[in-house]
């Protein structure tokens, strides 16, 4: 704002600058007597009656006559001369003219600006652009205006709704660590809010890869304490019992919340899709799905998002993975299916390991990974649909495995 203010100062001194100097400028006119006025007008005369009788409209006698006639008016005129008088400028005028241009007009622009204008729009509108991050700029232009709100922001912690679009901007950026951080603060200035708490929780989610357990769960639960009716904390909550393999909490969950939702919203349709994806997944089989003896296997269902499913087409290659911290990068079982047998119920054992020396019945807990590619290769590729959930007990057949990120 400060700047805007400067810039018009020094535009307005830039006019003033070609403006000013003609009007202090001060010039006094001659001094003209009244006698050499008079003078001049009859040598002026004369010389007209000249032409007049070079060109024959005047003859001899009639100039004559217009001669003596000047004569007597110049004499007239002669016997009434006034005192002599310099005619000079007067310089209180082109001075006073000054002040109004320099002083007068700009005061009155300012005066109807304040009357009429808006003089915090300019300030109003970057504060929008820094809390927007908004896109109309690319990935560098929005980190730099994110990067300068949390600048802000540790100059003036107090502002919940600040920290709340920095929380979002983080969550745009895919940065989840720091937007948990900064849902915390906004707790903090507004506590017991089942919005933000449910906001809280969904990016923690993210940040843990998923995982909707724990602390996640935790926040899902103090937000429906809160409001019982609240949407997306119960989105969070029927996803996270399907996760765990409680569907028929995930089905009361979602089922409550379409009764909220608008029947002909994108919502609506979306938790339609979620409670068709419960039935599919009691009665879809495949292959790999029989229990192997003695609990050494997991076991459960995998789908899609609804809100990612058309991000995938029907013949990309789904692998299912189980993994180990002593393995790395190797998987100990794969399962490879499509996206058209999606949902499913998958079983990962010893009949799917990648080598009889690492077989999943070695260890007592995998971590379990879904990975939809396009390419069709085991590698991760940008696009790619994934999801996983860490130390799953060997045993265990109620997995909710979900595709819900996109590899960047």
């Amino acid at each position: 704002m400060t700047g805007l203010w400067l810039a018009a100062l020094a535009l307005l001194l830039l006019a003033l600058l070609f403006v000013l100097p003609p009007l202090l400028k001060s010039s006094p006119s001659p001094a003209v007597a009244p006698s050499d006025l008079a003078r001049r007008l009859f040598a002026d005369q004369l010389a007209q009656l000249d032409r007049d009788l070079q060109s024959s409209t005047l003859d001899a006698q009639d100039r004559a006559q217009a001669i003596e006639d000047l004569k007597r008016q110049a004499l007239a005129e002669a016997a009434q001369t006034a005192p002599q008088r310099r005619l000079t400028d007067r310089p209180w005028m082109s001075r006073g003219i000054a002040a109004v241009v320099s002083v007068g007009l700009p005061t009155a622009g300012l005066l109807l600006y304040l009357q009429v204008g808006n003089p915090g729009a300019v300030a109003t509108q970057m504060l929008a652009a820094e809390r927007a991050g908004t896109h109309e700029s690319g990935g560098q232009d929005m980190e730099r205006m994110v990067s300068r709100l949390a600048q802000r922001l540790r100059a003036q912690p107090d502002d919940v709704e600040g920290w709340i679009v920095l929380a979002r901007s983080y969550e745009v950026l895919q940065r989840y660590d720091d937007a948990v951080l900064a849902w915390q603060k906004a707790m903090a200035l507004a506590p017991n809010q089942p919005q933000l708490l449910a906001d809280y929780a969904d990016a923690l989610g993210s940040a843990r890869d998923g995982d909707l357990g724990g602390p996640v769960q935790a926040a899902i639960d103090a937000a429906l304490g809160l409001d019982a009716n609240h949407p997306k904390a119960l989105a969070l909550a029927g996803m996270a019992a399907f996760k765990q393999g409680d569907l028929a909490t995930a089905r009361q969950r979602w089922e409550k919340l379409l009764a909220l939702l608008p029947p002909d919203s994108e919502a609506a349709a979306q938790v339609s899709a979620d409670l068709a994806q419960l039935d599919a997944s009691a009665k879809t089989t495949t292959p790999g799905t029989k229990p192997a003896q003695g609990g050494k296997h997991v076991g459960g269902t995998v789908a899609i998002a609804s809100a990612l499913r058309d991000k995938a087409s029907p013949q990309d290659t789904v692998f299912v993975l189980a993994k180990t911290a002593a393995t790395g990068r190797m998987p100990v079982a794969v399962l490879r299916l499509q996206v058209k047998d999606l949902p499913a119920k998958f079983v990962l054992d010893d009949s799917l390991a990648m080598s009889p020396e690492l077989s999943i019945s070695r260890f007592d807990a995998v971590s379990v990974e879904v990975r939809v590619s396009r390419s069709g290769q085991p590698a991760t590729q940008p696009g790619d649909l994934v999801g996983s959930i860490a130390q799953v007990p060997l045993g265990q057949e109620g997995v909710a495995l979900l595709a819900d990120r996109v590899v960047p």
